[in-house]
């Protein structure tokens, strides 16, 4: 490890630079299939875009990272322009993996990892139904981004949560569900630990959520 390492200013540069952001939402995407694939379920790089409109991003990998086969999502999104995007809680971490790790393959990826169908209403795409949170979207605009992914812009049309998983005016409690995400730099996932603060703390601002 001292051989990798190097101290400078008071930081330690490694040996090998890499988005190490922690945490990254860890996010299940679902896409309708086609003649020859299932519907496809597939783990994606997510963020946000805006908060109003509500606008999100994904990036999706040509290949999986895992196996270095192609990976069947990037065509269906291509095809038919929309998505769910489906917020996991600690309580089906494994479901989630199974799904990480099956990205170019071409089976029944509900049932291999024991999940059900919702229907979407706002688009022809899957959605979880352990999923406490779902966006339904629909692509904007799309860019390939060397060498090996295409990131695709897309509105969110539609969001449904469990019961509980919000107030009455549609604010998330955090602590209504074990959610995780992945820390970019290990590979792990972690729940929410403790509040620490919020957005606009330092002004007295209260209300923003996005």
């Amino acid at each position: 490890m001292k051989n990798n390492l190097k101290k400078e200013n008071h930081h330690i540069e490694l040996s090998e630079p890499g988005p190490m952001l922690p945490p990254v939402p860890a996010i299940i995407l679902g896409v309708k299939g086609d003649e020859k694939t299932k519907d496809d379920l597939t783990c994606v790089w997510t963020f946000v875009l805006e908060g109003t409109p509500p606008q999100v991003g994904i990036s999706v990998g040509k290949k999986s990272a895992i196996s270095g086969h192609y990976q069947v999502a990037l065509d269906l999104i291509n095809k038919h322009g929309e998505f769910t995007l489906n917020v996991p809680d600690a309580s089906w971490v494994e479901a989630f993996d199974i799904i990480d790790m099956c990205a170019s393959e071409r089976d029944d990826k509900f049932a291999r990892a024991g999940l059900t169908r919702v229907q979407s209403k706002k688009i022809n795409a899957p959605g979880i139904a352990k999923a406490p949170i779902i966006l339904e979207c629909r692509v904007i605009s799309s860019h390939d981004l060397l060498p090996k992914r295409t990131v695709f812009f897309a509105e969110v049309l539609r969001t449904i949560v469990h019961p509980g998983v919000t107030d009455d005016e549609g604010r998330l409690i955090p602590e209504s569900k074990p959610f995780f995400g992945m820390l970019a730099g290990c590979g792990e996932f972690w729940t929410f630990k403790e509040k620490v603060g919020h957005i606009g703390q330092t002004k007295g601002i209260e209300h923003i959520r996005y």
